[in-house]
């Protein structure tokens, strides 16, 4: 089989992700190149945006220059010359499941009764995060499954897996729409310029990445899902006011994003809700405004000065092994 340009150049980026996986040298490098795409990277991301690219631009030099895959490739290629058709459905499954994530995110919260607009956290064996904002309600699936199997993430990898009996059996839906989102993703680049390949895979591996870990809302989404929109709506000849549309599409969700922080703000207190919680806590370190019980939860109002994340981490100590999780209001305004 013949191994083209981007073939070669999808081996290289698996190659990469396979070294900063199995060692560490790489890992801060790495980390801090990719920290404005995948918001918050981790080693784990960087490896999954390296190996997502490199895998379709080696799968697409295999479709085109294998022998025995050219009835298949014609198939492709006929139902969509130039890929537009195959991206569409990408698009349509993609943004399918960003929706699916914000109805789990909001089923958690009617399933306790508290406000849709918080953060959530799930404290046993380690504290997980997620929110409308930014959700691991499908990354909490995929990490169980890995914790299964043992070994296959490196200890230091945070797997999200302490979410999983809040999100099944309707977060399962990712084995669906993740491998969906990817074919399509790769047979859209067929027969594509290779300056577009490039483009197509880099912005796809970003948005399959934020269905796993970020949401519709999250930065690495609204930078995949601008080059997706961008890739799909051009034309030749190029004319500038084909960028309208995509633009004023993630302006939408940019807003939307916003509008819901702004809506589920609270800039006087957190009101923090425990669920199942087996033991006092200690909450002399922080300026308690109130405290009620209602059947298995725990409503506590705190006032504080840190901002979100210092005073997330601060509870997860707080009621580590003594509750199964709890919700927070947030105060968007205590990162400026």
């Amino acid at each position: 089989m013949k191994i083209d340009r981007m073939g070669l150049i999808g081996i290289i980026l698996i190659v990469l992700g396979i070294v900063i996986y199995t060692t560490s040298p790489l890992d801060q490098i790495i980390m801090m190149l990719t920290w404005p795409l995948l918001s918050g990277s981790s080693e784990g991301k960087a490896v999954l945006l390296l190996v997502l690219m490199g895998s379709m631009l080696l799968l697409n030099t295999f479709i085109v220059h294998s022998g025995f895959l050219v009835p298949w490739e014609k198939r492709i290629s006929n139902y969509s010359p130039d890929g537009k058709r195959f991206l569409k459905w990408t698009l349509f499954i993609i943004l399918f499941t960003y929706l699916a994530g914000l109805i789990i995110e909001f089923i958690i919260r009617a399933k306790y009764g508290v406000s849709p607009l918080t953060i959530f956290v799930s404290l046993n064996p380690t504290p997980t995060t997620t929110s409308p904002i930014h959700s691991h309600v499908f990354k909490a699936v995929l990490g169980h499954l890995a914790d299964m199997w043992g070994g296959l993430i490196p200890s230091h990898i945070h797997t999200g897996s302490s979410l999983y009996q809040q999100v099944v059996p309707w977060a399962y839906l990712i084995l669906i729409t993740l491998p969906l989102a990817y074919l399509g993703g790769l047979f859209s680049i067929d027969r594509q310029r290779d300056v577009f390949k490039v483009i197509l895979v880099f912005a796809l591996s970003i948005a399959l990445i934020s269905m796993i870990d970020g949401g519709i809302f999250s930065q690495p989404a609204m930078i995949g899902l601008a080059g997706l929109f961008i890739l799909y709506f051009i034309r030749e000849p190029f004319q500038t006011r084909q960028l309208i549309l995509p633009i004023i599409l993630i302006l939408l969700l940019v807003l939307s994003g916003l509008g819901l922080e702004l809506a589920g703000n609270n800039s006087s207190y957190h009101e923090v809700n425990v669920i199942n919680q087996t033991q006092p806590a200690d909450l002399s370190g922080y300026q308690v405004l109130s405290m009620k019980k209602h059947q298995n939860i725990t409503i506590v109002r705190i006032k504080t000065h840190n901002s979100d994340k210092n005073t997330l981490e601060s509870l997860f100590a707080t009621y580590h092994n003594k509750a199964e999780g709890f919700f927070m209001s947030w105060n968007f305004f205590s990162y400026f």
